[in-house]
């Protein structure tokens, strides 16, 4: 098992990580490069005002340079340097603390791009070189102050040229510093970004998953006693809002499954109980008078009676368990309806006489589905039988059977006693029987129960309803139409 949060958590993490150490770097070495470019500007700047100062006349460079004016190059501790060197590789001048040459790259360009060396004393710093040819007074005249030092000019004079090169280097320990607390900053400030991240994360889903936690938590307090509970949440997430309503739409199925099954195993005990109080009735009678033979025959005739009666419901039970365990095997054929129909009704034809109980049936004769004809003669005669044996007499029974394109139905309708909502509602649960029926040796409540489970089987429905003034419809939905076995059955007639 693994934490949900932590993952997240975990994810969340990486990411911010990864994001800001990104941002971090890009931030960095912009301000580094920045930083850089801003020391290597001050530093062409520094060289071009040395430049400045050299002039030459007749072939010699002149340099009008004042200690006082640079003391940058002067102190004593930590000076900067520069060395002045002729196009033929002859030294001019180095500043006051250089004691050896600086280095030098080859003069083809007027400006070398800066880079880092090592400082005669030990310490890092960067350096910048120049070509430049210096003009006399009258030709920096002619051709303008303005000119910049680092473009020679291509100004033909009179006389020996000589191109002078510039070397100029400063420490970039001010530099390295700058730099290495820019990348303090950046890297601290995104670090702790990162961390105030995760801890946001952290607590924005265990504020996300708290109701989650409570769902967990009540559900965990659930048991079979309280299936009467559901889930409440002060505040539930548009995302949980399934979850919350699908268990609870589970736990009310449940109570009433575990309602059907508690009234169920209470109905057969009940019924199991006068019938095997019969037969310890009959045997008790039999022990105290086993010299009278007829009674004798007469007490088992009653208990073949009571066991058939017995078997036959233990018979249904297990037909109803193995409907509802979906094991019944359902073996389809062409059959006529209207045969099937008669077929049940003439078993009950004489019930429904004594009770003044009418037959009526629409049903088209050469219509055939495709099912299995002994579960639906078994559905048939229990629909029927609780229509003759709950109609209001007089009255009588209406079996219409119609056609939807490819599905048939069968509609049974009989006047009855108006049943209460919840009682109708539960007509198809085994043992239950109407609110005024007594117990019987012939209606046990399992005739609606095995019609229904049946046609869940064969892929039917039964719907059950009762009208205000207590008629009694039944609606076999599901039928397969059969066009082909029509036809057949019409040409073989």
């Amino acid at each position: 098992m693994y934490s949900i949060r932590l993952r997240l958590t975990l994810v969340l993490a990486l990411g911010f990580t990864v994001l800001i150490g990104g941002a971090g770097v890009f931030a960095a070495s912009s301000l580094s490069a920045r930083a850089q470019a801003d020391f290597d500007a001050t530093l062409l700047t520094q060289a071009r005002a040395l430049l400045a100062l050299t002039e030459q006349e007749e072939g010699r460079i002149e340099f009008d340079y004042h200690a006082e004016l640079m003391p940058q190059y002067e102190r004593q501790e930590r000076p900067d340097y520069f060395q002045f060197w002729l196009d033929d590789g002859q030294v001019l001048l180095r500043s006051a603390r250089l004691d050896r040459d600086l280095p030098r790259a080859s003069p083809a360009q007027a400006i070398t791009a800066a880079r880092d060396l090592t400082l005669p004393d030990g310490r890092v710093g960067r350096m910048v070189q120049f070509t430049w040819i210096p003009l006399s007074a009258a030709q920096a005249t002619d051709i303008g102050d303005t000119k910049d030092p680092a473009e020679p000019t291509p100004t033909q004079v009179e006389g020996p040229q000589h191109a002078v090169i510039l070397v100029l280097a400063r420490e970039r320990t001010a530099l390295d510093e700058l730099i290495a607390s820019m990348h303090f900053a950046v890297f601290g400030a995104g670090a702790a970004a990162a961390l105030l991240g995760v801890l946001l994360a952290w607590y924005a889903l265990a504020a996300g998953l708290r109701p989650i936690e409570s769902m967990a938590a009540q559900v965990k307090g659930l048991d079979a006693e309280a299936l009467d509970a559901r889930v409440v949440l002060p505040t539930t997430p548009r995302e949980l809002a399934p979850i919350v309503d699908q268990l609870n739409a589970l736990l009310q199925r449940l109570a009433a499954a575990f309602g059907r099954e508690r009234r169920f195993a209470g109905n057969l005990a009940h019924e199991l109980r006068t019938p095997i109080a019969e037969l310890r009735s009959l045997a008790a009678v039999g022990r105290k008078w086993p010299d009278d033979t007829a009674s004798v025959a007469g007490f088992f005739q009653d208990v073949d009676a009571i066991a058939g009666h017995m078997g036959t419901l233990v018979t249904d039970l297990l037909l109803l368990a193995r409907c509802q365990a979906g094991i019944e095997r359902v073996v389809r054929t062409a059959v006529r309806p209207s045969e099937a129909i008669h077929a049940a009704w003439a078993a009950f034809a004489a019930d429904a006489r004594a009770r003044g109980i009418e037959w009526h049936a629409d049903i088209d004769p050469d219509l055939v589905v495709r099912t299995d004809p002994g579960k639906l003669a078994i559905i048939l005669a229990n629909v029927l039988g609780n229509a003759v044996h709950h109609a209001r007499a007089p009255s009588r029974v209406v079996c219409t059977v119609t056609r939807d394109d490819a599905t048939v139905l069968i509609d049974i309708v009989n006047a009855a006693e108006p049943l209460p909502q919840g009682e109708l509602a539960r007509l198809t649960e085994p043992f239950v029987r109407h609110g005024t029926q007594k117990p019987d040796s012939q209606h046990v409540g399992l005739g609606l129960s095995m019609a229904t489970a049946l046609a869940g089987l064969m892929g039917l429905t039964i719907a059950i309803a009762q009208d205000q003034d207590g008629t009694f419809r039944v609606r076999i939905d599901g039928l397969t139409f059969d066009p082909t076995a029509s036809m057949g059955l019409r040409r073989a007639e």
